[in-house]
């Protein structure tokens, strides 16, 4: 397998703009009101209380270590990855233990050193570890182990298995560094399980010139040395719908691409709203932000030790993209996070869906997107209690209402 170098490794981490009617006051939006060209339409989510898990008491089945990521399967069970205590929790739908699936070992069926637990519909498993992958059935009875040529970093997976990943690197790149030539853009690779070598499904569009130099260098030592880039580049933020296909964002502007299993653009999704010119509050915000983040990172529980540059040696594009985030729910509607007025991803929230429907718009201090959707407008929450221990907490969305 060949070896990623991409812009941005912070898939080692637990890891906008607004328009006239949301918070702040972009120009642009000229169109009708409720389509993708008009102002923006907000939303009131109503949504009902389902139930929270994450106890308190340290011998309860819920009291959770670290909680990496949540699923749904199509039963409407809560699948929840501890990664403190290596394994996944299956939550019903009325917030009792189903069954537990792993627990830390190296043998068949137990976890260690996983990046993640993928959790398809049907409620199979495929768990990714250091240079291995384990599959397991819905009942969560453990498969079969395939090893693996690379540490791979993936949340996502196609339909038919193969993962879908951006990042990954090559056990070559641990004893032989040059073997393996960086490749040009951002390639997203689609890998098969199957020992074949990875597939460039797209290569992402990407700033030229980069003046900070490699994003990051793995010794021998498995220390992760990460410069400390440009702030406010274009990320790379994508999701997979049902049909496999990618909803996928990598520009400056308001364009989320639908990436077709062939690699072909099947489809472009627009809002004229521009990008902010960069100025001293915005940067001594992100600034604010990049010492946080330098904080969370180096202090995560990973196989690797990361090192990062310090604050002063982060460089600035000139403008913040639009866009911040992506997801796509259970029922296809793709989230679009854009940035806010300070250039924190956290901005309003635009819900469109694949044809180019513009649903509308969520406040900044309205529902937000979730860590994972279900059937039945199921929507999870990874949160932190009063004691700061992590919960889980699941809400059912009922509608969304444009205001006014």
């Amino acid at each position: 397998m060949m070896a990623i170098n991409p812009k941005h490794l912070l898939v080692f981490a637990p890891l906008a703009l607004v328009a006239a009617c949301g918070e702040g006051g972009q120009d642009g939006a000229i169109g009708a009101r409720g389509t993708l060209e008009g102002p923006d339409v907000m939303l009131t989510a109503v949504t009902e209380e389902v139930f929270t898990v994450g106890s308190v008491v340290g011998d309860a089945w819920d009291t959770f270590g670290s909680v990496r990521s949540v699923a749904f399967d199509s039963a409407g069970n809560l699948h929840i990855y501890d990664s403190q205590a290596e394994h996944i929790l299956v939550v019903g739908r009325d917030g009792s233990l189903v069954r537990t699936v792993g627990g830390q070992g190296e043998g068949p069926g137990e976890f260690g050193n996983v990046s993640s637990a993928i959790v398809a519909r049907d409620g199979s498993y495929t768990v990714l570890g250091f240079s291995q992958v384990d599959l397991f059935d819905p009942g969560g009875a453990f498969a079969r182990r395939i090893q693996m040529n690379a540490i791979l970093f993936s949340g996502l997976a196609l339909p038919d298995g193969r993962l879908v990943a951006s990042s990954f690197v090559s056990m070559e790149s641990f004893s032989e560094p040059e073997s393996s030539p960086e490749e040009e853009g951002r390639p997203i690779h689609l890998i098969a399980l199957d020992g074949t070598e990875p597939e460039v499904l797209y290569t992402a569009w990407d700033l030229p010139d980069d003046p900070t130099g490699d994003a990051y260098d793995i010794d021998s030592s498995r220390t992760i040395r990460m410069s400390a880039g440009r702030a406010f580049e274009p990320g790379l933020y994508y999701d997979v719908l049902t049909d496999g296909r990618l909803a996928l964002a990598d520009s400056i502007g308001y364009r989320v691409k639908l990436i077709g299993l062939d690699g072909s653009v099947t489809g472009v999704i627009e809002r004229p709203i521009a990008p902010l010119a960069v100025d001293d509050a915005i940067r001594e915000a992100e600034r604010e932000r990049y010492r946080e983040a330098t904080a969370e990172l180096e202090s995560m529980r990973s196989s690797f030790q990361v090192e990062r540059e310090g604050v002063e040696e982060l460089v600035f594009a000139d403008e913040v993209p639009v866009i911040g985030a992506i997801e796509v729910d259970w029922d296809d509607r793709i989230w679009v996070t854009r940035r806010a007025a300070d250039g924190d991803r956290e901005g309003p929230v635009d819900i469109v869906t694949p044809d180019g429907r513009y649903i509308g718009t969520l406040a900044v201090d309205g529902l937000r997107p979730p860590d994972a959707s279900g059937p039945d407008g199921l929507l999870a929450y990874i949160e932190r209690d009063e004691f700061d221990l992590p919960t889980v907490r699941v809400i059912r969305l009922v509608s969304l209402d444009p205001e006014g």
